[in-house]
């Protein structure tokens, strides 16, 4: 994302990229929002790339079963 300077604003170009690019940043940051507060997924709790790697897949796995969740309750 680009930022306007003093004196020299955004281009109308550079303005539809910012736009374009913040409705994708907005999902994907929800997504690591949800992760650092329900799960306490700050840092890695393990040392070495597949432990780390297992821990994060298994977060990953938590939040798709969290939205799932969310996605039915509403039907009952």
């Amino acid at each position: 994302m680009r930022k306007a300077c003093r004196n020299r604003p955004l281009t109308e170009n550079q303005t539809k990229r910012n736009r374009y690019l913040s409705k994708t940043r907005y999902v994907v940051e929800q997504s690591f929002g949800t992760l650092h507060r329900k799960f306490r997924y700050a840092r890695a709790a393990y040392f070495g790339l597949i432990k780390v790697s297992a821990q994060s897949h298994l977060k990953a796995m938590c939040l798709n079963l969290l939205k799932a969740a969310n996605r039915l309750r509403p039907l009952q």
